[in-house]
């Protein structure tokens, strides 16, 4: 059947500077390119809330879609929704007698976010349109909803009810957000999300699509779909990808979200830099059908494989998690890999050591997303953990043409209290936890290192 309307997507784009955003308006000739009818920016269009960086981000948009048309002379949708960095990033830094003083006093011409008057003028002079906290627009005959932030929790009900004669629920329509909703995207643990309510609220209608942002979460995470009584979808994050996963060495040290925090030892692998992520997507709308392509804008190249997603969404369906998970091969180091352990110490003295090795490799399209080292004493006819760490693949962020290089684990030597002859095994782990096959070094005596 045809093709319904054409999507860009992107999240999360924090402009700061002039440097910022070049790099979205090449996002936007891309999106020119593949003819979308629409793009959507799921919050955080800026980082700090200043108009001055809405003004980026308006001249990227109008350089890309002048007079928001495309290519083919055809409108464009704009599709933004503020995020919280929009509403009062200018002033996390202030107390909370600054927070509530007008900002554009200090800053003339440059406030957005103190309250809705200039939300609602900033909004207007750089997008050319009216302000309003929940909009409707239609891309392609496909209704999308947008709700702003701190409005977009609670009023989806009441915005379907007052408009139930202009929207045809058993059609595909798109419901954009900031943060994730509920229980969906990455599941109970996910950082950001929201409350609860847009689940409950969008779980009787099949054919739903959200889209959201806010937490990060890298699009080379196959959990960025979920299929239940609707769709969600995590938009990524066009500036960073997040490392807000518990328990591994080389991400936040505490977690802030909903997760495991009971973790409090020093990591002795310093923290990721995910700051070249540049993720976004585009997403064709069939009436029976979403298909979903996902691009590092950084070289224009394809994350993954295509998803194809049925509507109406069904639990047990092919993108549920657990039929996924199940059905996913594992990721393969190269034949004849080995192990290396390298001794080293680290800039406080504390003495580590490098368990070396060759980067897992994708198999069946499922590449690897973190890697479990384990280190197992090997004396009198025993073999016995002293250590395991689980780590996120230095290139878990990046798409599969990026990537290249050795990989590093590093674990303090006096973690590994019993003194003696060590084999340090490591497993590739896909997003879905599923494991593969390990690769290991020959014994090592410690006591030498």
């Amino acid at each position: 059947m045809a093709r319904m309307a054409r999507i860009g997507v992107l999240s999360d784009t924090h402009i700061r500077d002039e440097k910022d955003g070049e790099a979205l308006r090449k996002a936007f000739d891309c999106f020119r390119r593949q003819h979308v009818d629409g793009v959507v920016i799921a919050g955080d269009i800026t980082d700090n809330g200043r108009r001055s960086e809405l003004k980026i981000v308006s001249n990227a948009w109008f350089s890309a879609f002048p007079e928001g048309r495309g290519e083919d002379g055809k409108p464009v949708e704009q599709l933004f929704i503020y995020g919280n960095h929009d509403y009062w990033g200018w002033c996390w830094t202030r107390d909370g007698r600054r927070r509530t003083e007008d900002f554009s006093s200090e800053h003339p011409g440059d406030a957005i976010g103190v309250d809705a008057k200039s939300r609602a003028e900033a909004w207007r002079m750089n997008f050319h349109e009216e302000y309003r906290d929940v909009w409707m627009k239609r891309v392609g005959g496909v209704p999308v909803i947008g709700v702003h932030w701190n409005n977009d929790v609670h009023v989806l009900e009441d915005f379907l009810a007052a408009n139930q004669g202009a929207i045809d629920l058993s059609k595909p329509f798109f419901y954009v957000q900031h943060p994730h909703p509920k229980g969906t995207c990455f599941g109970s643990w996910s950082w950001g999300a929201d409350d609860g309510e847009t689940t409950r609220v969008l779980s009787r209608y099949p054919r739903a699509i959200a889209i959201s942002g806010h937490s990060h979460y890298t699009l080379t995470d196959e959990r960025s779909i979920w299929q239940g009584a609707f769709t969600s979808i995590n938009a990524g994050s066009f500036k960073y990808a997040s490392l807000d996963y518990p328990l591994r060495e080389n991400a936040l040290p505490v977690y802030y979200g909903p997760g495991f925090d009971g973790e409090t030892r020093v990591h002795s692998m310093d923290r990721l830099d995910t700051s070249n992520t540049r993720h976004g997507m585009v997403i064709d709308v069939f009436p029976g059908r979403l298909v979903v392509r996902r691009v590092d804008f950084t070289t224009e190249s394809q994350i993954g494989d295509v998803w194809t997603a049925p509507l109406p969404s069904a639990e047990g369906g092919p993108m549920d998690y657990a039929v996924r998970a199940g059905s996913r091969s594992k990721p393969a180091f190269p034949a004849g890999a080995t192990v290396a352990v390298v001794p080293a110490t680290d800039k406080d003295g504390r003495k580590r050591i490098f368990v070396r090795f060759p980067p897992a490799r994708p198999v069946g399209g499922c590449r690897v997303f973190e890697y479990e080292v384990t280190a197992t004493l090997k004396e009198d006819g025993v073999d016995l953990v002293q250590a395991q760490r689980r780590f996120l693949s230095p290139d878990f962020h990046l798409a599969a043409s990026r990537t290249d290089g050795v990989v590093d684990c590093a674990l303090f030597l006096d973690e590994l209290q019993a003194q003696g002859r060590y084999v340090f095994s490591v497993r590739p782990i896909e997003c879905f936890g599923n494991k593969g096959d390990g690769i290991s070094s020959e014994e090592v005596d410690i006591c030498r290192l």
